[in-house]
């Protein structure tokens, strides 16, 4: 099975740095060109010597040819490097004026000035931009013809209809318009909980860190193991180390219970809030006080791993939160939200997962800072058509097979992964509290508490939801 790792954006060139490569490549360029004035030199001066005197080696023509074949090759790499700059750079722009709006203007002069100075970067911009489309929001409905009427009927359903909805009000698609979301969000959504939420607390005690991707993937609580019982949601593991350091690590739940029921702060209805970026979400205000009732504060360090609709509430306290987030992994995201330079961002998505297709093809920016991933994969190659779509590849069981893929698949990008394992491995202790949404409105605790669970169980537990 093939794996796909990226930054998860589009661009994922920096077109100064492009720009850079060509002056080298220039100079080496200049180089040869030298090269070739002293060869014709010494060619002028072997001219004018008595003919029993010809040095043959200076006029042997395979090294003077070879020599000029690099120099015009140079020369159109470089002349690439800078078309392929300004191709990059369009998108980029383009991005930077869909996400952010007109701003102070200076992007659109930049982008005028591109386009003035190289019309050809505009074709090429539109080329790739075309590309990125075919896998998103209309262009995917088109694409979903060959599947039959029935094939591009539901995805005009899951993505063309909710993405019509979505771009009402000025909400923009998908992560194009989550700055300005977030931006209408400022002022309205609270950075720490104000203890207005009803939840039910577990405590399971002494645990040990995972050892890596996928067994951290393995303790979002979910729906098929119900290791900690059907009502659990979040689970947070509170790491304090041998520094006086403290971290917070949080494992947020997907939807749960009968689509057409509400009452739950992870119900399917509160799918719809997040994914439109309304700035009121019953799971976002769960999540923040399980932290607080964990012990976090503002200001307090924090990471977050969600399923499904647990990964817009992850996504969202990174970047809404007054807690500092330092890593965000996301499986099945049905949107891909930039969460900040200062944040590190794994995100595995399934092709084949009907709610990864919702992310109307991903971000076109990136995702985080230089540490983060997009880990892609076709969950069963073998479907075809209608059959693409597999409810099994949106199961957190799922990710963490691909999860695992990836830690043996010898990419060198795991290393910074495996790192961060570590790193909470050497933790001097590590607690775990569950919290479970209330039964009927609940009280605050448990009546009668779910079964016991050993720490190795709570160290091992799978889950999402």
């Amino acid at each position: 099975m093939t794996l796909e790792v990226s930054q998860g954006s589009v661009v994922a060139v920096d077109p100064d740095e492009l720009r850079a490569i060509a002056n080298r490549v220039r100079g080496a360029a200049s180089l040869a060109d030298s090269a070739l004035d002293h060869i014709g030199r010494a060619n002028a001066i072997q001219a004018q010597v008595p003919a029993e005197w010809t040095i043959v080696w200076a006029d042997v023509m395979t090294p003077v040819q070879r020599c000029e074949w690099w120099q015009d090759d140079a020369v159109r790499l470089a002349d690439g490097l800078d078309a392929a700059a300004d191709a990059y750079e369009v998108i980029e722009l383009r991005v930077l004026l869909q996400m952010d709006g007109a701003g102070d203007g200076s992007e659109s002069r930049r982008l005028e000035g591109i386009l003035a100075r190289n019309p050809a970067a505009g074709e090429a911009a539109d080329h790739l931009w075309a590309a990125w489309e075919a896998t998103s929001g209309d262009g995917l409905v088109e694409n979903w013809m060959g599947a039959g009427v029935m094939g591009a009927y539901v995805m005009a359903l899951l993505v063309g209809g909710i993405r019509r909805f979505r771009t009402t009000g000025g909400r923009r698609a998908g992560s194009l318009g989550e700055p300005g979301r977030a931006a209408r969000r400022s002022g309205r959504v609270p950075g720490t909980s104000g203890r207005f939420v009803d939840m039910l607390e577990q405590r399971v005690g002494a645990t040990t860190a995972p050892t890596g991707l996928a067994s951290s993937v393995a303790r979002i609580p979910n729906g098929e193991t119900e290791a900690f019982g059907e009502k659990a949601r979040v689970r947070i593991d509170k790491y304090a180390f041998p520094t006086g350091e403290e971290r917070f690590v949080v494992y947020i739940s997907g939807s749960r219970g009968a689509p057409w029921k509400d009452g739950d702060p992870f119900d399917w209805g509160n799918n719809v809030g997040l994914y439109l970026g309304e700035a009121e979400s019953e799971g976002y205000d769960f999540v923040l006080e399980a932290l607080e009732r964990a012990g976090a504060q503002e200001g307090s360090f924090v990471d977050v791993n969600g399923f499904s609709q647990g990964t817009m509430v992850a996504q969202r306290i990174a970047t809404d939160s007054d807690f500092r987030v330092g890593h965000v992994t996301t499986i099945g995201a049905p949107v891909r939200m930039p969460v900040g330079e200062d944040v590190t961002s794994i995100a595995i998505a399934h092709d084949d997962d009907p709610v990864a297709a919702l992310s109307d093809g991903g971000s076109p920016a990136s995702l985080g800072d230089d540490d983060s991933l997009l880990i892609r994969r076709t969950y069963d190659e073998a479907a075809t058509g209608l059959r693409e779509w597999k409810v099994g590849a949106h199961r957190v069981s799922a990710y963490e097979q691909t999860a695992r893929l990836f830690e043996q698949s010898g990419d060198p990008r795991a290393e910074s992964v495996r790192e961060y394992y570590a790193q909470l491995g050497r933790a001097s202790s590590v607690e775990s509290f569950v919290y479970h949404a209330p039964e009927g409105g609940g009280n605050g605790a448990f009546s009668a508490p779910p079964s016991a669970v050993s720490d190795a169980a709570a160290a091992s537990s799978a889950g999402a939801g």
